[in-house]
């Protein structure tokens, strides 16, 4: 029999553990040891991965939001690039956490801690992160599960001034993204700028795209691997699972109906006339070339537009994420 060996990566700037003043890391310290790493920089990932994956670990619990889950994928891939992916165990302790409310291991603290050491019998379900990289080799590939350019970027980096993230702590986060694209709207001054949106040329790889690209400009455009949103929110309308892939929704600039739109997506609903309507296209791809004037931001991290504005989005490996 098989013996499961766990780890925890702790991010100690993480909002929940921030808070706590310690208490969460110096408990799993006590009952697991050197399997139980804080990582003050994401630059110290691969270095503590190695010493994990030298010591058998294949079972890694990641306590942060999903800013350090994305990094911690990443770097897992990378280090244990020739052998079999560990299984990960979400603990979420960030400003927002998207992923831990689809794949989330369901309990916290002590009681999180007791059930990673006695292993046996947890459940699981398959995720493939989306990898985004720089066809031009301006910085390394990154993997995320939720993401976007855009209308969405410019959201996101409202949503993260000091002043918000104040009134909008975890996964209310989205709500405020979301809803202030469609808030800026009513200020006239704003208003064309937005339905503008920025430059966006797309080609897609998949099945049963409805398009394979397009050219022009984007009001909103919005990707995930995930498979759950918080609070009934659901933006795409592929819902056909058993499709490889990742779920993405482009938005044209000038969008008709936006209103009515967003009042059915986010409620997790999408109307025929929405699914035919020529502003908005939502699919399946198993890759995306991107060309953009825009910055794109994968889980809550904002990568600035780069040089050439090209970008490509692709399946990444597929991690097994383990739950109660």
């Amino acid at each position: 029999m098989n013996v499961v060996q766990s780890a925890l990566i702790h991010n100690p700037n993480s909002r929940k553990n921030a808070q706590d003043k310690g208490q969460f890391v110096r408990m799993a310290r006590q009952k697991m040891g050197d399997f139980c790493v804080s990582a003050l920089n994401d630059s110290h990932l691969p270095a503590h991965l190695t010493e994990l994956k030298s010591r058998g670990v294949d079972l890694i619990a990641i306590s942060g939001g999903d800013g350090t889950v994305s990094a911690c994928l990443t770097a897992i891939a990378s280090v244990y690039h020739d052998c079999p992916l560990p299984s990960v165990a979400i603990l979420p302790s960030g400003n927002t956490n998207l992923i831990a409310g689809d794949v989330g291991f369901g309990l916290h603290g002590e009681a999180a801690i007791d059930r990673l050491l006695r292993p046996e019998g947890l459940k699981s379900c398959i995720r493939t992160p989306i990898r985004l990289s720089w066809p031009d080799g301006e910085r390394p590939s990154v993997l995320g599960m939720f993401g976007g350019c855009t209308g969405y970027a410019r959201a996101v980096r409202i949503a993260h001034s000091p002043n918000v993230l104040k009134f909008a702590p975890h996964d209310l986060a989205v709500f405020f993204t979301l809803f202030s694209s469609m808030a800026s709207l009513l200020f006239r001054r704003s208003r064309h700028s937005w339905m503008n949106g920025d430059r966006l040329s797309w080609s897609a790889e998949g099945t049963g795209l409805p398009v394979p690209g397009r050219e022009g400009r984007s009001f909103l455009f919005m990707t995930t691997a995930l498979e759950k949103l918080s609070h009934g929110i659901w933006p795409f309308w592929n819902e056909d699972t058993s499709r490889d892939g990742f779920h993405f929704l482009d938005v044209h600039a000038f969008p008709e109906a936006l209103p009515k739109a967003c009042f059915n997506l986010l409620r997790g609903r999408a109307p025929e006339w929405l699914r035919a309507h020529k502003d908005y296209t939502s699919a399946t791809a198993r890759a995306m070339q991107l060309e953009t004037d825009s910055d794109f931001v994968l889980d809550g991290e904002v990568f600035p537009v780069s040089a050439g504005g090209r970008l490509k989005l692709e399946e990444g490996p597929a991690f097994r994420f383990v739950h109660v």
